[in-house]
């Protein structure tokens, strides 16, 4: 088992409803949350894990390829954050981190029991987000992050290295008007008005690299079934850039010991796999299992 991740350890619901009821009540900013079965488990969307560099660095020919392969699928989509959220939902990893405005729903992810001889503590955490990190998704902040996925790799890099070598002064408007006319930021202006033709040319380089949360269309069973939401991850930032206004996290230690106890307790509440996941290729698998 890895090491804990230091949190509040939670082995009741009663004692997590407490907990977390408190912590939601503290300011006005919006709270979300993610559950995961270990803790040592890092908080990042699934194109970011090391284990997938290779996408990652693939990332524009992968998503036209499931493109290529199923495009009735996406013909609804008006935007690429529609398309990255579709994506998400069919198992493709992108750079959307799945979290839910339930904590009941995150914490029952975290009492996952995993697979066998696997056992580990899980974790719920929560995150802060700062009024200015909270965005719909129409935002133009929203469509500039989630058209980068249409860069290619050597395109995002030229981005972050744009940034790293004009750090000082970045802020100024001669500055972001300089950025926005370079070839790379122009392609990327291309993208955002196929689908926003009143966009204006004018990225705030930083916007780039920070993550915001976003609330998507209720318009996907799953979505709707667990009070879900994203956050949206941009280029990975140079480690000379300091964001102002950072997501604060929270967690909520699950004992692997009490994983049990407190997925019936869920079930009781009415949070159970049923409920979370209404599609119909999950709805037959239970039935099947149920019957075997």
């Amino acid at each position: 088992m890895a090491n804990p991740v230091p949190g509040t350890v939670i082995k009741t619901l009663t004692a997590f409803i407490g907990k977390v009821t408190r912590y939601a009540a503290k300011g006005h900013t919006l709270k979300c949350y993610r559950g995961q079965r270990d803790t040592s488990w890092e908080n990042l969307p699934g194109l970011f894990r090391h284990d997938l560099s290779r996408l990652e660095a693939n990332e524009r020919r992968a998503i036209r390829d499931l493109m290529a392969v199923h495009p009735l699928e996406f013909a609804a989509d008006q935007t690429m954050f529609d398309r990255l959220v579709r994506m998400q939902h069919f198992g493709l990893p992108t750079r959307l981190m799945d979290v839910s405005l339930n904590p009941l729903v995150a914490l029952y992810f975290a009492t996952d029991p995993g697979p066998d001889g696997k056992a580990s503590d899980g974790v719920v955490t929560a995150f802060e987000v700062p009024e200015s990190r909270e965005k719909y998704f129409d935002s133009d902040a929203v469509s500039c992050i989630s058209n980068l996925a249409n860069l290619d790799k050597d395109e995002k890099d030229e981005i972050v290295e744009i940034r790293r070598e004009r750090k000082k002064g970045a802020k100024s408007e001669a500055e972001i008007i300089r950025s926005n006319a370079e070839d790379v930021y122009k392609k990327l202006h291309q993208f955002i008005r196929a689908e926003k033709s009143y966009f204006l040319p004018l990225i705030h380089p930083i916007d780039l690299f920070k993550p915001f949360y976003v609330h998507p269309k209720m318009s996907n069973r799953r979505i709707l079934a667990q009070a879900g939401g994203f956050i949206v991850y941009g280029l990975k930032p140079p480690r000379s850039i300091k964001f102002v206004e950072e997501f604060k996290e929270t967690r909520f230690i699950v004992p692997e010991a009490s994983k049990a106890d407190l997925r019936r307790a869920l079930a009781l509440l009415g949070i159970t796999d049923s409920t979370l996941f209404p599609e119909i290729d999950r709805a037959a698998k239970r039935i099947e299992a149920k019957y075997k």
